[in-house]
Parts: C-alpha cells; structure tokens; sequence
C-alpha cells in the first residue's frame, strides 16, 4: 500500500516558511503604503456619505463593546460615542456636507467632522 505523505527536499520547509513570511508581509506593506496616500480620502468619502436626523435618546456603556461609550439615536441606530451629546440633543447632518448641526438648550453647536478626525487622528 503507497502512502500519500509528501516528503520535501531537506531544507525545503524552511524555504516554504520564508515564502509565506515574505508574502504576507509584502501584501500588508502594500496596505499600509495604500492607507498612507488613500486612507485620509477615504474617510473623508465616508464621513460625506453620511445623513442622520435624530435624537440623542440615551448614552450608555456598552459591555459587550469593552465598556465604550455608546449612544443611542431615535432613529434606533447605536454606535460609539465620537462628540459630547448629551442626552436631548438633536443632530442633523446632511449627505454631502462635513458639518453636523447639535441642537442644544436652544443653542447651535457646529461639528466639523473633518477636524474632529483630524484631531483623533493626531493628524494637524
């Protein structure tokens, strides 16, 4: 009866090894150049994509999200806490603009999503 085990050349697995090494760290260099020249785009596209128009109806941690900050809109959406809400605060974003609208105490409150990613990002 054959056996259907492969046996390499010796020295073979270790050159097998080193192939894979280098593969996977040519494909995440080539991520972390494309994030490098595309990655600020990209998120500029989505941040512009975005519409929301609801209430802010509750801010809680989230335990299965490592105890983040999570807040809840009226609209039923949840999703971590990335501004100051507070709880009653209405907000309006439209598609296509990087400005979201807070609706607070009869106050206007401005957020330029564009400078708050900046500002997370550590990127001036």
């Amino acid at each position: 009866m054959k056996s259907n085990n492969i046996e390499l050349e010796p020295g073979m697995e270790r050159k097998i090894k080193i192939s894979f090494a280098v593969f996977f760290g040519f494909i995440i260099c080539v991520i972390i150049i494309y994030q490098y020249f595309y990655g600020e785009e990209n998120v500029k596209k989505q941040l512009l994509h975005i519409e929301n128009h609801s209430r802010v109806i509750d801010i809680y941690n989230n335990q299965k999200e490592h105890n983040f900050l999570f807040v809840k809109y009226s609209n039923g959406r949840k999703k971590i806490l990335e501004f100051d809400y507070k709880i009653g605060d209405s907000i309006s974003k439209n598609k296509g603009d990087s400005i979201e609208y807070i609706f607070r105490n009869g106050k206007i409150i401005e957020n330029n999503l564009f400078d708050e990613y900046r500002r997370n990002s550590g990127k001036n």
